[in-house]
């Protein structure tokens, strides 16, 4: 072979090694809510400040990486067997020996990376607090969930991470249809009709779905999975096997190898076009019902800021649906301004290549585990600082990564009684009985 030969094979290896480098970093990064949690690398971790010391963290917490759900499990089962029944020589080879590895009997239930993901978190977390072992005591930790069971499996572990081993923790839960600060969205009755159970208030998801994009998509499909009469059900069905293989099994090569990089980005903007509008900045109901949830923790950082209050810790348990809206709401999911939208809306004829340039991403706000953080720190009073609550600030954390608010002129460390001026409007003004009342 002469050396022109082997350099073009030394090119082409190199140039599918670099697609599935490429592939599996989307894979990784970029599967809307079910994407796998990162925890943060050391680079990433705050350092101490040494006027100031952690009195209190209150964390809201979504459960970790799940089983699907029956519905979920229902469809990819439906689309294997079509794969199956219209299997050939030609088809992947993984369709004939694969079984569905998620009883229905654990269905949505916490799975072990995700027993994984909120041990370890636990064992962060408690370090931010102290870096000695603590004991559980239930005037100094609260450990809230919803009525689901894997919100609970996620407190477990977490706690179990925190106190480094079991200790007898007391777990709350509001009954179904009572819990206005974990599952708002669930007891708001005009959000329910305006926007949850209205297909209009997501017509670019819906219209996404027809789109010339997701037509190319499952031509694709068709051809890697070798069936020409896949569907776009099929599709989606393939994608939720993909999302759940690489999070809970952490398997690349089956139904992950029914799409290509593009096919997966693309994917990923149909879910956010979902949740853009049901959960986030596209209707401003959608965010505004957080505010019980926002209330709630500035309430339980008043009482400590207070000396009423002994709480150490105040972990909530919940969902995707509960952490988008608050970080809405606390304006961290950053709003996008398309120059083709004098909106600021997601849209459906937005081009891929402008689609990947956008900042609201689900996959990075609120994957498996997402997390959104106060930890209060009592600071040494300065000598121009008059009022009680000047020694008290507060470190806003995403997923464990710092956040700065340009009002806090940004210093990571903001003085609580500015955090508390910030979002005055939604802490006391915003009623939510009253907004949510369908007039």
């Amino acid at each position: 072979m002469d050396l022109a030969k082997l350099l073009l094979l030394f090119t082409a290896v190199c140039g599918i090694i670099d697609a599935v480098k490429e592939k599996r970093e989307v894979l990784l990064q970029h599967m809307s809510t079910k994407t796998r949690y990162a925890p943060p690398v050391m680079s990433e971790l705050d350092t101490m400040n040494s006027t100031c010391n952690p009195v209190q963290l209150n964390f809201v917490i979504r459960h970790g990486t799940r089983n699907p759900t029956m519905k979920d499990i229902s469809r990819i089962n439906n689309t294997h067997s079509r794969l199956l029944a219209a299997r050939n020589e030609k088809s992947p080879t993984w369709i004939e020996s694969w079984n569905n590895p998620y009883p229905a009997e654990t269905e949505a239930w916490l799975a072990d990376s995700g027993i994984r993901e909120l041990i370890e978190m636990g064992h962060r977390l408690r370090a931010r607090l102290s870096p000695v072992p603590l004991n559980y005591a239930s005037s100094n930790f609260v450990f809230d969930h919803t009525y689901k069971i894997r919100t609970k499996q996620s407190a477990e572990a977490f706690a179990f991470g925190f106190f480094d081993g079991l200790q007898p923790v007391y777990y709350q839960s509001s009954p179904i249809g009572q819990d206005e600060i974990l599952r708002f969205y669930d007891n708001c009755p005009l959000f329910k009709t305006q926007i949850d159970s209205n297909k209009s208030s997501t017509i670019e998801h819906s219209k996404y779905r027809n789109s010339e994009q997701m037509y190319k998509n499952l031509v694709k499909f068709q051809i890697l999975a070798n069936f020409l009469n896949a569907t776009q059900n099929d599709m989606e069905a393939a994608y939720a096997g993909c999302a759940f293989d690489v999070a809970v099994q952490a398997v690349f090569d089956q139904w992950c190898s029914l799409f290509d990089s593009k096919m997966l980005l693309s994917m990923d903007y149909f879910q956010d076009l979902k949740h853009f509008y049901r959960k986030s900045h596209g209707h401003a109901l959608s965010y505004e019902i957080a505010t019980p949830l926002l209330q709630d923790i500035f309430r339980t950082m008043k009482t400590r800021v207070d000396k009423t209050s002994s709480v150490d810790g105040y972990f909530r348990f919940a969902h995707a649906e509960t952490i988008l809206p608050l970080a809405s709401l606390l304006n961290v999911s950053y709003f996008d301004r398309h120059a083709s939208d004098r909106e600021g809306h997601f849209r459906a004829d937005t081009p891929l290549d402008l689609a990947q340039k956008r900042k609201f991403q689900s996959s990075k706000l609120t994957p498996f585990s997402a997390n959104i953080g106060f930890v209060l720190y009592e600071c040494d009073a300065q000598k121009d600082e008059s009022q009680a609550t000047s020694s008290f600030k507060v470190k806003t954390l995403l997923n464990e990564r710092e956040v700065i608010f340009r009002e806090c002129n940004g210093q990571v460390l903001c003085p609580f009684d500015l955090l508390e001026k910030i979002f005055y409007r939604w802490i006391y003004e915003f009623d939510f009985q009253e907004n949510c009342k369908i007039k």
